[in-house]
C-alpha cells in the first residue's frame, strides 16, 4: 500500500494551519491568511471550495469537527485563533459563526471534540486549557508552564493536554489525574489510539506511543528529522505523521512504513480520511490528498508537475540531520536498485548533494530535492553549538546585553520566531513582530518558500542577484506612497495616473558579472564585447543623464540575444536599466525593440505556447527581465506608443502565463506589464481595450497570492473602471468578489487598502 498525490486544493492565501476530515469526501481547512474553507469531493481526484469560513480577525490556527447533537444534527465545526476566540460554525448555514466563545487570553492553537458533541476541549498559548460543555466553560486547566500545543479527548471522556514544558498531563472533572513524561522538547501533537492508547508527537523529532494505564512510554518512532507538529490515525490503526522536514510519514505496527516527500518545508497539519486517504496543509498555503487506490491518483500531467516541484526543491541540511558529504556514494549509487519502496537516500553529484526516493513499481530512483547549506551568507554562524544562516542580536531591554536569535533560510520565520520567544521566556504576542524581523532581514533567500529562483550560482555573499532590485523591501509603495492618508469612501479614490517604471538595481554589480560571463565568449566570437565596448558600459552613470552610444547598445543587445541563455541575464538587467533611463533602446536603427526583446528572452514563444506546462528557473529569470523592459519602455512616450502598438502580441503572450509561473518576481513582473498596459489604455485606447485588459487582469488576480501581484492587478481594476464605464460595469461581474476580500484578506495591507479603495468606487 503506497499512498500517491490524489488531489491539490488551492484556494488559501497562507500557510495552511489546521485541517480535518469529515468521512471521505469532506474537508475543512484553516490558514495564517484568517478564513477557513470547507472542500467537497467533485470526483475521484477532485475537491472543490464549497465555502470560505469569514470569523476571526488573526491568524485561525485550530479546527476540529463536533459530531451531531439533538440541537445540532448536522454537526459543527469549531474554529481557532489568534484573536484568542473560538467559532463554531453549523455547516447548513456558513454565512456568520453561529457562536463565538471567549474566555482565552491568548492564541487558541489546539482544539479537539468528543464523540458525543457535548465536549469541547481547547488548548492556548496563555498556558491553559479550557473545557468546554455544551458551549459553556465548564473547567479551566492550569499548571502546564507554557503553551498548550494539543488536546485530546479520550474515549473514557478523560482530557490530555500537551504543553511546551514538555509534559502530557491528564484530567478528568478539571482534576490533574497523571502525567506522561519523556519527550525533550515541546509536545505538539495528541491523537487517539484503539484500546484506551494515544499517540504524542513532539519538537525533540519523535512520535511515542502511551497507554493510559501506565505511565510508561510504549513504543518511540523515530523517523522525522526536525519537529513533529502533527498527527492522525488512519482507519486501519497506522498513525500518521507530520513535521518541519518536508515530510508525511506513516507509521505501522510502530514501523515507518512511507514518506511522503512535499515541496514546502512545513508540513503543519495531517488529517485521515474515512476512506483511508491522507490530507496534509503545508507552509506554502496549500492543502494535498493522498490516496493508496489507483482510482483515487491525479492526472499524469498534475503527477508529473508535483514529482518536479519536489525535484526542484531545496533541501536544508539542517532538516536532513548531520550528513557527512566525504562519505556519500556518487551517482552510480543510482544505478542500484532501492532497499525498499520510498527509500531516500542522498547522492554527491560534483559539489552538490542531491536526495533520491526509490519507487518500487517503476522500479527508478526519482529526485526528490537538492540538499544546501548557508545561501544567505558566505560564512555559517554558531549558536549553541549550532551552525545557522543567521544569527541576529535582538536588544530586549536597554543596559542588558542583546538576546541571540538563531535562523537558517529554509526554516519557517514563524517557528524560529516561536523558539526564541520560548526561550527567552518573551510573550508570544511578540510573535509577528519577530517574524517579521527576520522576513525583513533574510529578504531575498527564502529558500523554504519553494518560489526564489534569484540566488546567483556563480558567485559569493555581497553579490549580484538577477531581479534583486525588485524586492519590496525598503521600496516605496508606487501608487500609494510611504505615508499617504486614504480617507473613507469611493470619493478619495484616484487611480494611479503615472506608469509604474522599475529603475532600481545594482548596476555596477551586473556589469561587473556581464565581464565576467564576457570572458567565458571565446575571443574570434562576434558576439563578445570588446574592451572599449565593456569600458563605456563600465562607466555608465545612471544617476544623470545616460551617455551612451549606438555601438555600445548594439553590442550589448547582441549579447542578451545571441549568448547562451544561461548566460544573458546580466545584458538583459543591464538592458532594462537602459530602457528606464535612455530613449535609445526605442529609437534604435536596428531591428523593433520588442521584436529583439522577444527573441531574448523568448517571452512570446514560450508564453504564447499553450501545450507548455511548466518553465524552467532560468526561462524564468529571462522572462522577469523582459516583462520588466517591456514595462520600463513606457518611461519614454516613443516607448509608451511602441508597446502600445504591439499591445495585441504582448497581451496575447500575457493571458494565462501565470499558470507557468512559479517565481514571484515573474508574477509581480508580469503584472506590472499589464497596470502599464491598463494606464496605456486610459490615456491611449478605447473601452473595448480596455474590457481585454480587464479580463485577463481579472482571470490573473483570481489565481494569484503574490502581494505585489495583487496590489497592480487591484489597480488594473482601478484605473480602467475609473476610465470607462464599460469596465466598471463588467468589474462588478469579473472581480468584485475578489475584491471585496482583498480588502480584508489580501497579502499586506497596501492590498487591502487598494482593494477598499477600488471595492468603494465599484459600489457607487
Amino acid at each position: 500500500m503506497t499512498f500517491k498525490l490524489s488531489a491539490e486544493l488551492h484556494g488559501h492565501m497562507s500557510d495552511v494551519r489546521g485541517l480535518v476530515a469529515q468521512g471521505g469526501d469532506v474537508l475543512v481547512s484553516v490558514s495564517r491568511d484568517k478564513t477557513g474553507r470547507i472542500w467537497k469531493r467533485a470526483g475521484p481526484n477532485d475537491f472543490i471550495e464549497d465555502s470560505v469560513l469569514l470569523g476571526h480577525t488573526g491568524y485561525v490556527n485550530s479546527v476540529t469537527a463536533i459530531p451531531p447533537t439533538a440541537e445540532y444534527p448536522s454537526g459543527l465545526v469549531a474554529t481557532g485563533g489568534g484573536d484568542k476566540t473560538i467559532c463554531l460554525w453549523d455547516p447548513t448555514d456558513l454565512a456568520q459563526p453561529t457562536s463565538t466563545l471567549a474566555g482565552h487570553t491568548d492564541n487558541v492553537c489546539a482544539l479537539a471534540a468528543s464523540n458525543d458533541g457535548r465536549v469541547l476541549v481547547s488548548g492556548s498559548w496563555d498556558k491553559t486549557a479550557k473545557v468546554w460543555i455544551d458551549s459553556v466553560c465548564k473547567y479551566t486547566l492550569g499548571g502546564h508552564q507554557h503553551a498548550v500545543w494539543s488536546v485530546l479527548v479520550m474515549e473514557d471522556g478523560s482530557v490530555l493536554t500537551g504543553s511546551a514544558d514538555k509534559i502530557i498531563r491528564r484530567w478528568e472533572g478539571g482534576e490533574l489525574k497523571g502525567t506522561f513524561e519523556g519527550h525533550t522538547d515541546c509536545v505538539r501533537a495528541l491523537a487517539l489510539l484503539p484500546g484506551g492508547r494515544f499517540a504524542s508527537a513532539a519538537n525533540d523529532g519523535s512520535v511515542r506511543v502511551w497507554s493510559l494505564g501506565s505511565a510508561k512510554c510504549q513504543a518511540e518512532l523515530y523517523g522525522h528529522t526536525s519537529f513533529v507538529y502533527t498527527l492522525s490515525v488512519l482507519p486501519d490503526g497506522a498513525i500518521v505523521s507530520g513535521g518541519e522536514d518536508r515530510s508525511v510519514r506513516v507509521w505501522r505496527d510502530n514501523e515507518l512504513s512511507q514518506i511522503i516527500l512535499l515541496p514546502s518545508t512545513s508540513v503543519w497539519t495531517v488529517a485521515a480520511l474515512g476512506n483511508g486517504d491522507i490530507a496534509c496543509g503545508t507552509s506554502d498555503g496549500v492543502v494535498r490528498v493522498f490516496s493508496a487506490e489507483k482510482a483515487r491518483l491525479a492526472a499524469p500531467d498534475t503527477l508529473a508537475t508535483f514529482e518536479q516541484a519536489n525535484a526542484s526543491f531545496a533541501v536544508s541540511k539542517k532538516t536532513m540531520g548531520d550528513i557527512d558529504t566525504s562519505k556519500l556514494p556518487g551517482p552510480e549509487r543510482l544505478e542500484q536498485p532501492g532497499s525498499k519502496d520510498q527509500q531516500v537516500i542522498m547522492v554527491k553529484s560534483g559539489l552538490n548533494v542531491e536526495a533520491y526516493q526509490w519507487d518500487q513499481g517503476k522500479q527508478s530512483w526519482a529526485k526528490v530535492g537538492e540538499v544546501v547549506d548557508a545561501v544567505g551568507q558566505s560564512q555559517k554562524q554558531v549558536f549553541d553549538s549550532k551552525e545557522y544562516d543567521y544569527v541576529f542580536d535582538v536588544d530586549i531591554q536597554e543596559g542588558m546585553p542583546p538576546l541571540k536569535l538563531p535562523f537558517n533560510v529554509t526554516e519557517n520565520p514563524y517557528g524560529a520566531a516561536q523558539k526564541f520567544l520560548e526561550r527567552n521566556g518573551i510573550n508570544l504576542d511578540h510573535l509577528d513582530t519577530v517574524a517579521n524581523f527576520i522576513i525583513k532581514n533574510t529578504d531575498g533567500v527564502q529558500l523554504g518558500s519553494g518560489e526564489s529562483v534569484s540566488a546567483d550560482p556563480f558567485t559569493g555573499g555581497n553579490r549580484y542577484v538577477p531581479g534583486q532590485s525588485a524586492g519590496s523591501a525598503g521600496v516605496p509603495d508606487p501608487f500609494t506612497g510611504g505615508s499617504r492618508y486614504v480617507p473613507e469612501g469611493a470619493a478619495a479614490y484616484e487611480p494611479p495616473s503615472e506608469y509604474v517604471i522599475n529603475s532600481q538595481g545594482n548596476a555596477a554589480g551586473i556589469i561587473k558579472k556581464l565581464a565576467e560571463f564576457n570572458e567565458t565568449i571565446t575571443g574570434d566570437d562576434a558576439n563578445r564585447l570588446g574592451d572599449e565596448q565593456m569600458q563605456a558600459l563600465q562607466k555608465l552613470d545612471f544617476s544623470s543623464p545616460l551617455v551612451l552610444t549606438e555601438d555600445v547598445y548594439s553590442a550589448l543587445l547582441r549579447s542578451a540575444m545571441q549568448w547562451p541563455k544561461d548566460k544573458r541575464f546580466p545584458s538583459l538587467d543591464l538592458l532594462r536599466l537602459i530602457t528606464a533611463a535612455s530613449p535609445l533602446p526605442v529609437s534604435h536603427s536596428g531591428r523593433g525593440f520588442v521584436e529583439s526583446i522577444g527573441e531574448a528572452t523568448e517571452f512570446f514563444d514560450l508564453l504564447g505556447d499553450e501545450g507548455r506546462k511548466g518553465l524552467t528557473k532560468q526561462e524564468e529569470v529571462n522572462l522577469m527581465m523582459g516583462a520588466r523592459a517591456l514595462a520600463n519602455a513606457f518611461a519614454t512616450p516613443a516607448g509608451a506608443d511602441l508597446v502600445w502598438q504591439s499591445r495585441k502580441q504582448v497581451l496575447g503572450a500575457l493571458d494565462g502565463s501565470w499558470i507557468k509561473a512559479v517565481n514571484p518576481n515573474l508574477l509581480t513582473a508580469l503584472s506590472n506589464l499589464y497596470l502599464n498596459l491598463a494606464i496605456a489604455a486610459s490615456k491611449k485606447g478605447d473601452d473595448d481595450e480596455g474590457l481585454n485588459i480587464l479580463s485577463a487582469a481579472s482571470r490573473f488576480l483570481s489565481c494569484t497570492s503574490n502581494a505585489d501581484a495583487q496590489l497592480r492587478l487591484v489597480n488594473v481594476f482601478g484605473v480602467l473602471s475609473h476610465k470607462f464605464q464599460l469596465c466598471k460595469d463588467s468589474a462588478r461581474v469579473l472581480g468584485d468578489e475578489t475584491i471585496v476580500i482583498l480588502g480584508f484578506q489580501g497579502k499586506s495591507d497596501a492590498v487591502k487598502r487598494a482593494a477598499k479603495d477600488v471595492g468603494a468606487f465599484l459600489s457607487t
